[in-house]
């Protein structure tokens, strides 16, 4: 379940609910991921941040529906929620598959006339370049391999019997949600600058990646920090004040 005291907004969960913030950020978890992974965000951001963090289907307090059938999907719902507070100041962050779903509902957002002030993409090659390179994981041990290859996952998560079987079929089926994922030949972003953050060590992306993501925008800058895949885990405090930075012109 959510954790206590989380406010449903559409797709969204808000751990600290501040209705006068005059910057929304919101957050797109990695695959196996839930809301809850940005809670600490939440805290850790200035009283002018609401930090709002996508709830995928079939997980916490959303356990009991069917994993959505595709990005679009879900990008389609959640440029739906996010045109609700237009007159914010709006900043996506997505990691790993959550990259490719705010990257879909950034183009989205600039489509309805109201792109986002930022997006900032972590962990993932440029959408055109790792569009159909994904391969599906077909079984439960599979799965639960490459959960621990990417780490991120608890260690007492990782060798808790019986729990990792019960977080791998999430993680398999948003890993398909990214091998079924395609990018619209053409699709770029126009209005809305884009920051590419990555670990120094991170086995699935380098600089050389990192770098293809201007090929679909007017603005990118990279930013590497320490650490692998999920760098971001023991260096949030850093990283959410660089997503929150003013924005330079």
């Amino acid at each position: 379940m959510a954790r206590a005291g989380a406010l449903v907004f559409g797709s969204f969960r808000t751990y600290v609910p501040r209705p006068e913030a005059d910057t929304a950020l919101f957050c797109f978890p990695h695959a196996g991921g839930a809301a809850s992974f940005f809670s600490s965000w939440a805290s850790l951001a200035p009283a002018q941040v609401a930090v709002h963090a996508a709830q995928y289907p079939g997980r916490e307090d959303r356990f009991g529906e069917p994993p959505a059938t595709g990005i679009s999907e879900l990008a389609d719902a959640m440029a739906v929620d996010l045109l609700a507070v237009r007159e914010r100041r709006v900043i996506l962050f997505g990691h790993s598959l959550g990259a490719l779903l705010a990257y879909e509902v950034a183009c989205r957002l600039e489509e309805s006339g109201a792109p986002a002030s930022r997006l900032v993409v972590s962990g993932m090659g440029a959408p055109h370049h790792v569009s159909g390179t994904f391969s599906r994981l077909e079984d439960l041990p599979s799965a639960m391999a490459e959960l621990r290859r990417l780490g991120g996952t608890d260690s007492e998560v990782l060798d808790a019997p019986g729990l990792l079987e019960f977080l791998a079929p999430v993680f398999k089926a948003d890993s398909d949600l990214a091998a079924e994922y395609r990018h619209t030949q053409g699709k770029k972003l126009t209005a809305t600058p884009v920051d590419v953050y990555l670990g120094d060590r991170d086995p699935d992306l380098g600089p050389a990646q990192a770098e293809q993501w201007a090929e679909l925008a007017a603005h990118t800058a990279i930013t590497a920090f320490p650490g692998d895949h999920f760098y971001l885990t023991p260096q949030r405090t850093e990283v959410l004040a660089s997503v929150l930075r003013p924005q330079v012109a």
